[in-house]
């Protein structure tokens, strides 16, 4: 796998500095030591990101990314979300074979008391603990086949929006053989959220310190929050740092979930109330504004088929302190890199200026941004407002800075584009901490001057935001569907 991934990097470079290499060249060069700086960056991510083997109550920490805490001498400063794995010893409670595991784990360590049963029903009801499941029933393997099954069943409400499972913004590629088996698996490890009787040798997955969303769940309970709502679908006004998707050891704090809790209940098109809604698409933890949700899995086809017939208008506010420049911006991002599930590599997303040199490697390795800055405008920010916002490197509160306010059309619709974009042309996003330091660094400058050095270092201090960004997904508009967000956080108390 990791010959793999420096193949595929200079593979992908190839097609931006004129030369090639083979993967016979990759691997030799490799075990020479003869590699880039970041090449060999790469490389130590993938190293440290490979998955332990499971053992009996062994802890490990699994990536997230859709939300970060600041994480000292980490590459890349992910989020290291702390799990503990185990394998039942006997028939019994689940509740019981889960404070037992914990407190085996916690052998030793004198901060730490016993793990009570109250405490384990508490995981489980927020959605921290994962069994495995040694064959799937006949529903769960037709379900992977069938698409006119009862859409609002609560089983299939209850892991649409689990990742591997939901629908994928974009996903043109077609889904292979390995992809396949890997959600077979994904499958395999279900989520518990009430009390369950369990078989001695289940595999079990803990989060006993499950991250939580309380204050951003919490302004859901805002009834401005809901902006459209029909026998189809539901669009919320989402707040910044909450994530679209469920944790993986949090399943009711996020978009769907507080939605449905402060907002539902909803009914689809027959009157049936809804377990909650589905997500139809991503916006980053960091970046509040409009979510579209459907109430069943034909309005996730709808609007997939409407993405695909580019039927969607999509609008961003970005606040930047320097001036985007008008019109529309075209970059080339390495798709190995933006694809979903995959390890390794820095969080961010890296791109380029030039085009590849044929069709055949753009399809591959490179996915195609487009972006049009339709408007760019100086605007003030309260100082009272930007207070609460010091790990934005941008801004000196000492020092008088001058912001722009830039609204974007989105053409596509890529994992972190508008960020990675904006960043790319020297202008990046305020508080965006992942993409400030990669200001005006691209893949096709890494053959000029300092370009390997200053890639590395600026990737090396990249760290995901733990506090909202100015950027907002401010509009959308789809078939007769218009849906725009509230006033965004910086511009304080003119809401």
């Amino acid at each position: 796998m990791l010959a793999t991934w420096i193949c595929l990097l200079s593979w992908s470079l190839s097609s931006v500095h004129g030369f090639s290499i083979s993967s016979r060249n990759v691997v030799s060069s490799r075990q020479q030591s003869v590699m880039t700086r970041s090449s060999r960056v790469l490389l130590h991510s993938a190293i440290s990101n490979q998955s332990a083997i499971d053992t009996v109550g062994s802890a490990t920490a699994t990536d997230d990314l859709d939300q970060d805490e600041n994480q000292p001498n980490t590459a890349f400063r992910r989020i290291r979300t702390y799990c503990v794995k185990g394998v039942t010893a006997r028939d019994g409670p689940l509740n019981e074979a889960v404070a037992q595991l914990l407190s085996q784990q916690q052998q030793g360590d004198d901060e730490h008391e016993a793990v009570s049963l109250e405490q384990a029903n508490h995981l489980i009801e927020l959605g921290a603990v994962w069994a495995r499941m040694e064959a799937l029933t006949q529903d769960e393997l037709l379900a992977l086949y069938d698409e006119d099954d009862d859409v609002s069943s609560s089983s299939r409400a209850l892991y649409a929006d689990v990742q591997g499972l939901n629908y994928e913004e974009n996903e043109e590629e077609e889904q292979d053989l390995e992809r396949y088996l890997e959600q077979v698996e994904q499958l395999r490890f279900r989520r518990v959220l009430s009390p369950s009787w369990i078989q001695a040798g289940t595999d079990l997955r803990i989060y006993p310190e499950p991250r939580r969303f309380t204050d951003a769940c919490g302004q859901m309970q805002n009834s401005e929050t809901l902006l459209y709502e029909d026998t189809t679908f539901v669009v919320v006004d989402k707040p910044p740092m909450l994530p679209t998707q469920p944790d993986a050891s949090n399943y009711h704090e996020c978009c769907p979930g507080c939605t449905q809790t402060y907002l539902g209940p909803f009914f689809d098109i027959t009157g049936r109330e809804i377990v909650r809604p589905l997500l139809c698409h991503r916006v980053d933890a960091c970046v509040g504004g409009c979510v579209v949700m459907a109430k069943d899995r034909n309005g996730q086809k709808v609007f997939s088929q409407l993405q695909q017939d580019r039927q969607l208008r999509k609008v961003y506010l970005a606040v930047t302190t320097q001036r985007v420049p008008l019109g529309m911006h075209l970059h080339w991002m390495w798709a190995p890199q933006s694809a979903r599930g995959k390890s390794g590599g820095p969080p961010c997303q890296l791109t380029s200026l030039t085009p590849p040199e044929s069709r055949r490697k753009a399809r591959e390795f490179w996915n195609r941004c487009i972006l049009e800055v339709v408007k760019c405008e100086p605007i003030s920010i309260d100082p009272q407002v930007l207070q609460s916002y010091p790990q934005d490197s941008t801004n000196n509160h000492n020092e008088p800075v001058q912001y722009y306010q830039s609204t974007i059309r989105l053409v596509t619709g890529r994992k972190h584009q508008v960020r990675a974009q904006l960043s790319a042309l020297g202008c990046p996003i305020i508080g965006d901490t992942l993409y400030q330091p990669l200001a005006g660094l691209t893949l096709d400058g890494l053959e000029v001057n300092n370009g390997e050095e200053d890639l590395d270092d600026a990737v090396a201090r990249a760290r995901v935001p733990t506090q909202p960004i100015g950027l907002q997904a401010h509009a959308i508009l789809f078939g007769n569907i218009r849906a725009k967000a509230r006033a965004p956080w910086w511009w304080g108390a003119k809401k």
